[in-house]
């Protein structure tokens, strides 16, 4: 049967008692497809399942934590639905309240405010669930042109990614990802020998409660010819599809937007019938073929000649420019031009400085040629961005950079580009500062002598993916291989770290005045190898927040293993993922932390989520919470309100679980723990001992207050003795609540 997607909005709000909203589920014939958590202002709810079309569905609105708490009557009130645009009240006749269970005993007509639990049903008819509009061949002839969308999706709040094909703006399908890459074909019959623009479409991203929604397009077939997303005939709109914010086309939509593929006319021949071909593992990204106006700079160039040619010609007379600084002065004076590109070869010269003049510029390496940019004593930075906008430098090789400078330092620049380049040695790789909107993604790096990516201040909405680095601070030993610090919206994504000597990420605030402080920064699909090799303190995902506010930000799918410390058998604060100094309002979701000296640790903070973990191996604890935080002998915010439920725990090694502090510091609960020795005194608390001291057994730790509701099981490794910690697709876990991690989907995009 035909399905669609359906927009179901809910608008609702709550009261609250014992400082906890009111939650509700939203379900279709009893299948849960999404939930939300109302405040005291009323909010729309959006949730896009998909449904069998032209058939009669009941929306369940499922109020489920009604309680009274120190005479607070927490309710729901649901002020309407929609359902595909028609709006419904909740006293409309096919409204019915069932109070307590869903199981139609005690039902009575729609109300507005639900004060028990119970749920809303909607009996909606098969009108508000119509067959989707799909693009008619004209009379006379037959959809012949095929084009196959091979995608996936990251889920959030219980939605897949939903995309729309569309051709020249006109839709002709759409389609709902889930996490395996699959094919999605479509037909349409547009006019021959004639180019057009196929659009993916992708709108319905959001981040619920820490999953942050997304949709990865691995490539787009159009009568058998093969995009991938990062050709150079593709575009990423995003937002609205306007043509206003538009990039170079990329693998992960990480935001509404569209992907536009610029296809030719020789993609729609006449008469064509095309049998979609078997979709392949996408290669590395390579340069850009040159096209259209251009300069080009080359080692057997002059800077005499034209710089149009990418070759001298015959009699010697035209070709390439010897010099990015001529170059530079080329595209300043020909406002048609905007592109350079480097041919092969060793530049050693003075560092290139870009200012306002040169915004929109673009230094592009020369096909799969390799164009190392040489550093040196006179030049402490190669590329030095100072107002430029919208500039890009793509598919160059740094090396030999002076250890106290910056390869590419950008300050009072925005929506920068730097892809696909190698940095090796030196100082820093990329600095970017003050410097909104701008993306750092592809790159290699190797042995740089401090970090790798540095987001200094006031580069909001930064875009950090897709990056391999390797013995990131080689010459100072100290801070991260990416570091975010001052900048907010920030995006570290699908980067793999190895070998740090600190940590591997770093994110926040160091300042007790919040003059650097970040927030709202997202840490997703990371692979960290290796961090704190040269530190006793540290850990692989590192968070501060010295400026004691909520920070908001979220970690979630990453693989963290092999954090350490200089003398690891000594006293050490070394963690997989460390939340430290306060760092609170943070989400830590679907990360498998294992094989580290300790998991995940909570170091003064408030309100941080801890949830659907794999923690496992680690030598240390697997999960610690300290209250005490003494910077310089100051003290501040009273650590409490961290959740810390839902967690696969292994203690194969090391023990369960560290807290020093009272025990609201933490509220664990409904973890799953394995490889535990029931006999064995596996929990320390202190100074809230248990009956049996400052350690205890589970059922000690549990008498005393902790873990209510969790469990001893297998959950069912993949490989626990090769260290893979993946959960087989029968692990119990994910029948008791524990969504899938996309262990698959976690590291580079290009590996």
């Amino acid at each position: 049967m035909a399905t669609s997607a359906t927009k179901i909005v809910v608008n609702a709000l709550g009261k609250a008692a014992g400082g906890v909203n009111a939650h509700f589920t939203l379900l279709v014939d009893g299948q849960k497809v999404g939930e939300g958590t109302a405040g005291t202002t009323a909010k729309d709810f959006v949730f896009t399942p998909v449904l069998t079309s032209d058939v009669a569905h009941k929306v369940q609105i499922k109020y489920d934590n009604d309680a009274v708490i120190n005479g607070q009557d927490r309710s729901l009130t649901v002020n309407s639905i929609s359902i595909g645009g028609k709006t419904i009240a909740p006293t409309a006749g096919i409204v019915s309240y069932d109070k307590g269970a869903l199981d139609g005993k005690d039902v009575v007509a729609g109300q507005s405010n639900l004060w028990w639990n119970g749920t809303l049903v909607v009996n909606a008819d098969k009108s508000y669930f119509p067959t989707a509009a799909a693009a008619t061949p004209a009379a006379g002839t037959t959809a012949k042109d095929t084009i196959v969308v091979n995608a996936s999706g990251t889920p959030a709040g219980g939605v897949n990614a939903h995309f729309k094909v569309l051709v020249d703006g006109k839709q002709i399908g759409e389609g709902t990802a889930g996490t395996a890459a699959k094919d999605f074909s479509f037909t349409t019959d547009v006019a021959d020998r004639v180019a057009h623009k196929v659009q993916i479409q992708y709108d319905n991203d959001a981040v619920v409660n820490g999953q942050d929604r997304s949709l990865t397009v691995n490539s787009i077939s159009i009568n058998g010819h093969k995009y991938a997303a990062t050709d150079s005939a593709v575009s990423y709109d995003k937002g609205a599809l306007d043509g206003k914010d538009v990039v170079a086309g990329q693998k992960g939509m990480w935001w509404n937007g569209t992907l536009v593929v610029n296809a030719p006319a020789s993609d729609f021949p006449a008469g064509t019938t095309t049998t979609p071909t078997t979709p392949t593992t996408p290669t590395t990204p390579t340069n850009p073929t040159p096209t259209g106006p251009a300069f080009y700079v080359a080692t057997n160039g002059k800077d005499s000649w034209s710089g149009k040619l990418a070759a001298p010609n015959a009699d010697g007379t035209d070709g390439p420019f010897a010099t990015l600084q001529k170059a530079q002065l080329a595209m300043r004076a020909d406002p048609n031009i905007d592109t350079t590109y480097i041919r092969g070869g060793d530049y050693r010269q003075n560092g290139l400085w870009l200012d306002g003049q040169d915004s929109g510029v673009h230094f592009v390496g020369y096909g799969s040629e390799k164009a190392v940019i040489h550093g040196g004593s006179n030049a402490t930075v190669s590329f030095g961005l100072g107002g430029a906008k919208n500039v890009t430098i793509e598919g160059l090789t740094f090396a030999d950079g002076v250890v106290g400078g910056h390869y590419v330092y950008a300050d009072n620049a925005a929506g920068l580009t730097f892809a696909n380049n190698v940095i090796k040695g030196g100082g820093y790789g990329i600095t970017v500062q003050n410097s909104a909107n701008s993306k750092v993604t592809g790159n290699q790096f190797d042995n740089t002598g401090a970090e790798s990516i540095f987001v200094k201040a006031g580069s909001n909405a930064t875009l950090v993916s897709d990056n391999l680095i390797r013995h990131p601070n080689a010459a100072d030993r100290g801070d991260a291989g990416i570091w975010i610090n001052g900048s907010s919206d920030v995006k570290v994504t699908h980067n793999q770290i190895e070998n740090s000597p600190e940590k591997a990420i770093a994110v926040g605030s160091v300042q007790t005045d919040g003059s650097d402080a970040a927030y709202r920064v997202t840490i997703s699909y990371n692979k960290v190898i290796n961090a704190n090799l040269e530190s006793n303190d540290g850990g692989g995902i590192y968070l501060i927040n010295r400026q004691q506010d909520l920070a908001n930000h979220t970690v979630i799918n990453n693989d963290v293993s092999g954090t350490t410390a200089t003398n690891p058998s000594s006293s050490v604060a070394s963690w997989g993922i460390y939340l430290d100094d306060w760092t609170s309002g943070t989400t830590v979701k679907g990360n498998v932390v294992h094989d580290n000296i300790g998991g995940v640790f909570l170091h003064g903070g408030w309100n941080n989520t801890v949830t659907e973990n794999v923690i496992a191996g680690n030598s240390g604890a697997q999960i610690g919470l300290q209250q005490d935080v003494a910077w310089s002998g100051w003290k501040g915010h009273t650590m409490t309100s961290n959740d810390i439920s839902g967690n696969v725990i292994d203690v194969r090694e090391g023990t369960a679980v560290h807290i020093y502090g009272p025990a609201n510091v933490g509220n664990l609960h409904n973890n799953f723990y394995s490889s535990l020795n029931t006999a064995e005194k596996e929990f320390d608390a202190w100074p809230q001992v248990m009956s049996s001291g400052a350690w205890g057994t589970l059922s000690n730790w549990q008498a005393a207050g902790y873990d209510k509701g969790s469990v001893i099981l297998n959950p069912a490794f993949v490989n626990p003795g090769a260290d893979d910690f993946s959960l087989a697709s029968n692990s119990p876990v994910y029948g008791m609540g524990f969504d899938h991690i996309p262990f698959s989907d976690i590291g580079l995009l290009h590996a």
